[in-house]
């Protein structure tokens, strides 16, 4: 995932992966700016890394976006 998103996602910075509990993550994504994040979004799982991660994810309980200070 971190791959097809690093060649076809511009602005993409990194993402982590923290597992809250035995059932729960959180999926940390930096963007280099709000409307590189829009960008992607609007592309979903375009390539085959990405949806496999997207497949992964039984439910998307909330979405935030923030800056990184």
């Amino acid at each position: 995932m971190i791959a097809d998103f690093q060649a076809d996602r511009e602005g993409f910075l990194g993402a982590r992966l923290v597992q809250l509990s035995d059932d729960e993550w959180l999926d940390i994504v930096e963007w280099r700016s709000p409307a590189d994040f829009a960008a992607s979004s609007a592309k979903g799982g375009n390539l085959p890394g990405i949806r496999a991660f997207f497949a992964l994810i039984d439910e998307l309980v909330s979405m935030e976006e923030g800056i990184l200070r």
